[in-house]
């Protein structure tokens, strides 16, 4: 366990259990490192420098887009500012790049919290919460709270933006396994429109398949209340997995990115 001093990611947090290592940073709440036997599950991102397409944050109060920031809740009109102007929308919540604190802090894990006061484009109160915790046996879980402290009910999405890989090897030799047969369509814009059967966009991916040039980043409908997709690489014979009981799943092959993965 050790915190370091400030730089542009926040604070830095390192958490170990047994061959598990991981670096939290309190920007976002984000995870910039984890890693197993000294090999790379995620990609990472030097704490000292802004990380490129969300690597590892937290999303909150939304996830995803929200085309051209407009959005309507019990019969009122919002607009947020748009801050992807390549899809024209307002994306990935309003937490992603503020500076959480560190409430509690062991070896092997660390909560974060964070207050979102009002603001025009989403005049509500939340309270939120991350723990990491890091397991010798079962690797890393992620735990996301918040709580409306306002005085009227609040629109609410939650996402985590880590980009899995085999120790930074090519997405496109990896075999993908995702347990949803639905998938979202998505407009010129990758805002989600129609739900689909994955056969009918090509996208699937229920038994493991090669991604090879897929260009994904879709929105999914799992099929059990519990699952887990898994990446394979063959040759290095390495599995990363993600388990979660959360009705969808955002999964994005990672084009925005320098280094090799897959983000979801």
């Amino acid at each position: 366990m050790q915190i370091t001093n400030m730089h542009c990611s926040g604070q830095t947090v390192s958490l170990a259990a047994g061959d598990y290592h991981a670096t939290i940073v309190t920007v976002g709440a984000g995870l910039a490192e984890l890693t197993f036997q000294g090999c790379h599950l995620v990609i990472p991102h030097k704490p000292e420098e802004m990380p490129l397409a969300h690597l590892g944050k937290v999303l909150i109060p939304w996830p995803n887009r929200i085309a051209n920031g407009c959005y309507r809740y019990q019969g009122q009109d919002y607009q947020l500012p748009i801050n992807e102007h390549s899809s024209k929308a307002a994306i990935h919540g309003l937490l992603a790049w503020r500076d959480w604190q560190i409430s509690e802090l062991t070896a092997t894990s660390v909560t974060l919290t964070a207050f979102l006061p009002p603001s025009y484009g989403y005049p509500f109160m939340l309270a939120s919460q991350v723990v990491y915790s890091l397991n010798a046996r079962t690797g890393l879980s992620v735990e996301i709270a918040s709580q409306n402290i306002g005085t009227v009910t609040a629109p609410y999405g939650v996402g985590i933006h880590p980009y899995l890989t085999c120790n930074l090897t090519s997405v496109d030799d990896y075999l993908f396994q995702l347990p949803a047969e639905q998938v979202y369509a998505v407009d010129e814009h990758a805002n989600p429109t129609t739900l689909h059967h994955v056969d009918e966009l090509n996208l699937n991916f229920t038994r493991a398949t090669k991604i090879a040039a897929t260009k994904i980043d879709h929105t999914f409908k799992t099929a059990n209340d519990l699952w887990e997709i898994t990446i394979t690489h063959p040759q290095q014979a390495l599995s990363v997995s993600l388990c979660s009981d959360q009705p969808w799943v955002q999964v994005y092959s990672g084009e925005k990115i320098t280094a090799s993965g897959t983000g979801s």
